[in-house]
C-alpha cells in the first residue's frame, strides 16, 4: 500500500484505486490491506465487508458518517502528488 494511494481516517483508512479509466477512493480492509471490500445498506448506515479471502465484516457504520470521511479521503488523496 503506497502512502501516496492511502490515508487513515477516523472510521477507516482509505485507498484511492484505479478501475476501467476510474479512479475511486475505497475503505481498507485493516487484516489484508486490501480495497476488496463491498458495501450494503442496513437501515441509515452501511455495512462494510472484506471479500480477500472470506466475507468478514470491516465496520458498521452511519451512512452519513462514511459518505463525509469518503469525501474526506478523496480531497486528501486527490490534492496528494
Amino acid at each position: 500500500m503506497s502512502p501516496n494511494n492511502s490515508c487513515k481516517l477516523s472510521l477507516f483508512t482509505w485507498m484511492r484505486v484505479e478501475s476501467d479509466g476510474q479512479k475511486n477512493v475505497l475503505p481498507v480492509c485493516p487484516i489484508h490491506l486490501s480495497p476488496k471490500v463491498r458495501f450494503g445498506n442496513f437501515g441509515t448506515g452501511i455495512i462494510v465487508t472484506c471479500h480477500e479471502t472470506k466475507n468478514h465484516l470491516v465496520r458498521l457504520c452511519d451512512r452519513q458518517e462514511f459518505e463525509t470521511e469518503q469525501e474526506q479521503a478523496r480531497a486528501k488523496l486527490d490534492s496528494d502528488p
